[in-house]
């Protein structure tokens, strides 16, 4: 899924695994949104970073699974007149975005796409890229509470927490370091709140951690950016940790 948001800026929803090798690497070294696990899974799963997809070059992209489109070539280019007859007790066609489903869950597909793919036909994409003239300068996680069963274990610690209606979560937030203070990863997280919103979600929540001291402040400890950067996209704390380490931020989506 590819939006065009003007000023030569576009938006790219992940779908295919030519689209989630467009993903900017990680800016941690000990770990990689493309291979990370972490988020899915609760019991298991692992941020380390994976050599061989953090250290992609462009030819090894170019030359990556086509993430599905050969599975649905017949589907996708198949035309009107080759259609049979219509018969009522056949199985309904897949949808697009079922179709992309399954062929990113086929057997030598990513494992990443399969989990950032999942939840296409309910509620879209889950990874999304924010790429500026071409280049990929951010990385956002997102998606319902059910996709992410380590949230729904933090979240879990926090009784007081709005039960209904269950939230979106935004597990991830990576800008490239060449591209910090030019607001780009908050552009990136306003268009995929809109997504989420259309949608049908009603709110949203991400998961920080702050540092133990000020001194140890680091845009890249946490997967899911600070409190600093939340207040600016209009979230508030809906709750936090005993040490205040560990607040949820949340925003009531129009």
């Amino acid at each position: 899924m590819r939006i065009d948001i003007g000023d030569g800026f576009e938006l790219i929803g992940v779908e295919s695994a030519e689209e989630l090798l467009l993903a900017p690497p990680c800016t941690r070294d000990d770990a990689d949104h493309a291979t990370c696990t972490w988020w899915e899974d609760a019991d298991k799963g692992s941020k380390a970073a994976r050599v061989d997809a953090a250290t992609a070059t462009p030819a090894q992209r170019a030359s990556a699974p086509a993430g599905g489109k050969a599975a649905l070539a017949a589907f996708l280019g198949a035309e009107v007149s080759e259609a049979p007859a219509f018969n009522p007790l056949a199985p309904k066609a897949p949808t697009r975005e079922e179709a992309l489903r399954d062929a990113a869950a086929a057997p030598g597909q990513p494992t990443k796409l399969r989990l950032l793919t999942r939840q296409l036909p309910i509620s879209g994409p889950m990874g999304w890229i924010l790429l500026a003239k071409g280049e990929p300068v951010a990385y956002c996680q997102a998606g319902p509470l059910s996709a992410f069963p380590r949230a729904q274990r933090l979240r879990d610690r926090y009784p007081d927490l709005p039960s209904t209606p269950p939230p979106a979560v935004v597990t991830c937030i990576s800008v490239i370091p060449a591209a910090r203070g030019s607001a780009l990863g908050s552009a990136l997280v306003e268009g995929v709140l809109t997504r989420l919103s259309t949608a049908g979600f009603a709110a949203v929540e991400a998961y920080p951690e702050e540092p133990a001291t000020a001194a140890a402040l680091d845009a890249d400890a946490t997967s899911s950016a600070t409190q600093r950067f939340w207040e600016r996209l209009n979230f508030s704390v809906a709750a936090t940790g005993p040490d205040g380490r560990w607040p949820v931020m949340r925003r009531v989506l129009d």
